[in-house]
């Protein structure tokens, strides 16, 4: 019988499609930034009253800051939910539709600050930022695009096909054959191209955010490194129970002492259905999750879950439950 993995590539479209126009129009915001600097004035102009002349201003540094936790913090914030689906994008086109007129939105809005300031700044009638207006108009030029956006996020939506990748039913693993005093040890390396993909694309926005001057950029920087460490783990077992430790360093380090695992079992499990990638936690229990495909269930004493995505899952699943069933017997005699 040949095991038939679940099928990521849905899952993958899905992700590109939610979060593409807000990387884009955080990109977009940044080249401009970048490309108009040296004309720009500290600090910016960047609010507006009824009629149209400067009231609020923000510096350079603070004003990249907010770019990107507005933009990229929203793409995150649509994403999560979004790939918690099974039915596909289809079933949501309204909440893409909304996702891609903001990005859109925001995008213009945030770029055309910048050209504001920059020709004010230049103008020999108005050197200072307080005298940036912000015309009408520009908002209804901001709203078109935020239409204009929100019919291609529509149109994504609908050609997404659905997507149904669940966990299957559990069988309980075989116990592995074991002579008495014999000693085993089962480890696997793991890896995780999101977590890689999610560490690199916080990482490097941060460091650009450091190199203008923005204190939010070290935050993003240690976030990235973070997921970095997480994306390459080692999962072990042995007659001391579980552990998965980062490639990266020591820590950090997950480890399930074998008094504390009733049994375990292996099966097929989609990231999705396990509440995404990296460290989970989730109603009854928890997960390490690298990607979909085998994964190891613990039950644990406390009536608890414990699940890491490994590859040969069942012979990891076999052995624990063959130093389980060793174990007890010797513990029971000691009471």
């Amino acid at each position: 019988m040949v095991k038939r993995g679940v099928d990521m590539r849905p899952v993958r479209r899905r992700a590109v499609i939610v979060v593409l126009p807000f990387v884009l129009a955080w990109a977009v915001v940044v080249a401009t930034f970048v490309g108009l600097r040296d004309r720009l004035p500290d600090p910016l102009a960047t609010h507006f009253g009824a009629d149209g002349k400067a009231d609020g201003f923000t510096g350079t540094g603070a004003f990249l800051s907010v770019v990107t936790a507005v933009l990229l913090g929203s793409g995150l914030l649509t994403l999560v939910p979004t790939l918690r689906l099974t039915k596909g994008l289809g079933a949501q086109r309204f909440a893409v539709a909304l996702g891609y007129g903001m990005s859109g939105l925001l995008g213009y809005a945030f770029a055309f600050l910048l050209f504001a300031n920059a020709n004010a700044d230049a103008d020999v009638d108005a050197t200072r930022a307080s005298r940036v207006s912000l015309p009408l108009w520009q908002l209804g030029i901001a709203l078109a695009v935020a239409v204009v956006m929100g019919a291609l996020g529509v149109l994504l939506a609908s050609r997404d096909a659905a997507s149904a990748a669940g966990p299957g039913k559990g069988a309980a693993a075989p116990r592995l054959p074991l002579a008495e005093g014999e000693v085993a040890t089962w480890t696997r390396s793991v890896g995780s191209p999101v977590l890689l993909a999610v560490g690199a694309g916080t990482a490097l926005p941060g460091a650009v955010l450091v190199a203008v001057g923005s204190g939010t950029g070290a935050l993003l920087i240690f976030v990235g490194l973070v997921c970095t460490a997480l994306a390459r783990c080692r999962v072990t077992v042995d007659r001391r129970g579980l552990a998965v430790a980062s490639w990266f360093a020591p820590r950090p380090r997950v480890r399930i002492s074998l008094d504390r695992i009733e049994r375990a079992t292996s099966r097929e499990a989609a990231a999705l259905s396990l509440g995404g990638w990296g460290y989970r936690v989730r109603g009854g229990g928890s997960a390490l999750v690298f990607r979909s495909g085998d994964a190891l269930f613990l039950t644990l004493t406390t009536g608890r879950e414990f699940a890491v995505t490994v590859d040969d899952a069942a012979t990891a699943a076999a052995l624990l439950n063959t130093l389980i069933e060793r174990d007890r017997p010797a513990a029971g005699e000691c009471g």
